[in-house]
């Protein structure tokens, strides 16, 4: 199990079945721009949490933190989302409590945790 935290730009969002879907630019170590993809839940689930197909804009810039895919793939799922000003985002409580388990298990080990973007 590994946490990573992006920060970059929204490109597009698609708030459509089977799972909402927020693609965004991050800048690598390199400096390179990496489309990465974050995918939620169905947006039945996010719509009674108040999500739209306004919920996020191009051009808006996000740190998200979730799960990415072990195969190196710049793909997540996310657990946690902020805005730029740090307002957070509301996620569901099945993500809210991976993540406090996730952190109350792993506060002490930096091996688990990766940022990428926002340097």
């Amino acid at each position: 199990e590994h946490l990573t935290t992006i920060t970059g730009v929204v490109t597009r969002y698609a708030f459509i079945n089977p799972h909402t879907q927020i693609y965004m630019n991050v800048e690598d170590a390199q400096g390179r721009q990496v489309e990465w993809t974050v995918t939620g839940t169905p947006p039945s689930a996010m719509r009674r949490l108040g999500w739209s197909s306004r919920t996020f804009i191009p051009g808006e810039k996000l740190t998200i933190t979730g799960m990415a895919y072990r195969d190196g793939r710049p793909v997540m799922i996310h657990l946690k989302i902020n805005r730029a000003n740090g307002e957070p985002v509301r996620v569901g409580a099945t993500e809210q409590g991976f993540l406090d388990e996730f952190q109350h298990k792993y506060a002490n080990d930096p091996s688990r945790y990766s940022r990428i973007g926002g340097n």
